[in-house]
């Protein structure tokens, strides 16, 4: 499975997803450059699954985060 994705969001913003632990998950917006191969990350964001309606995400990226973090087994 993979520990790292990325995923548009409902306004057709990039982001990058990273499994950090059972409860967590680091979250950037990628900025990618026309005509240029340079792209961009924001400061990551350790992201409480449990917390998640806190942060300023679109709903549709809130639920996305966390479907792709369910699919993770717990690990005890």
């Amino acid at each position: 499975m993979e520990s790292e994705i990325y995923i548009l969001d409902e306004n057709n913003q990039e982001h990058r997803l990273k499994y950090l632990d059972e409860e967590r998950v680091i979250v950037q917006r990628v900025t990618r450059f026309i005509g240029e191969d340079t792209v961009q990350y924001s400061m990551p964001c350790k992201v409480s699954v449990n917390q998640l309606d806190h942060w300023p995400y679109t709903d549709g990226l809130k639920k996305k985060i966390e479907s792709w973090h369910a699919e993770f087994p717990n690990a005890e």
